[in-house]
């Protein structure tokens, strides 16, 4: 009774530890605001690629058609930053941008 008793608290004191350990792992926690406005001010047929850099290592890329606008969550306004380009990637050596509250394109 002893032993599984021990056992027990020992497997609460694991899964507790393990869950603050995963929460402080995870990238760019605590600081998120509203989503970030987003939109493509492009011609017609063209397709504007977004490059979000999230923190120090973390991108991500989004894709509006020309017309489009959306929010996007899971960004730091006025801290992460992001280039974009017309019908293609941006190149690695674009010039970036910080995300704004109002309206980025």
């Amino acid at each position: 009774m002893k032993r599984g008793y021990i056992t027990a608290i020992a497997a609460a004191v694991l899964l507790a530890a393990g869950g603050a350990s995963a929460a402080a792992a995870a990238p760019n926690t605590g600081t998120k605001t509203a989503p970030a406005p987003f939109g493509c001010d492009a011609g017609p047929g063209v397709t504007c690629f977004f490059k979000l850099f999230l923190g120090p290592r973390t991108t991500r890329i989004v894709q509006l058609k020309s017309g489009m606008k959306v929010g996007i969550p899971g960004v730091d306004i006025g801290k992460d930053r992001y280039c974009v380009s017309a019908n293609a990637p941006p190149l690695p050596t674009c010039g970036q941008i910080v995300i704004n509250a109002t309206y980025n394109h």
